[in-house]
């Protein structure tokens, strides 16, 4: 039984936007923690180094914020608005050098919320 399109929560080919959205655009594709555009709109950068499944043993860094662009390929995930909705959810990854440009990749920028508490 295959996936069925849902193009009314992420931003992908069978939207025909056919390029990237402003965030919020698809608010039923929120996460129930609030998070938007986890899947579609632009592939994202990770800083989790890139290695075959199963990751490594528990224990094992594979998220090494030191770690040079010389370390290997670094993560994306989930998607971008030209893609079909087989390749548009969290779960997809590629792993590709740091340096690596294209136009429908990014990453994302999360700010927290200031306190006057402090």
């Amino acid at each position: 039984m295959g996936r069925k399109s849902r193009p009314e929560k992420a931003s992908y080919y069978e939207t025909g936007i056919v390029g990237p959205s402003t965030v919020g655009c698809f608010p039923g594709g929120a996460s129930p923690f609030g998070c938007e555009e986890m899947s579609g709109n632009v592939w994202e950068w990770t800083r989790s180094l890139y290695a075959d499944y199963p990751y490594p043993a528990p224990g094992k860094k594979r998220d090494r914020l030191e770690a040079s662009s010389a370390s290997g390929p670094r993560v994306l995930r989930g998607g971008a608005c030209s893609d079909v909705a087989t390749s548009v959810r969290c779960a997809v990854r590629h792993g590709y050098d740091p340096s690596y440009r294209f136009r429908f990749i990014g990453f994302r920028v999360v700010l927290l919320p200031f306190s006057s508490d402090l």
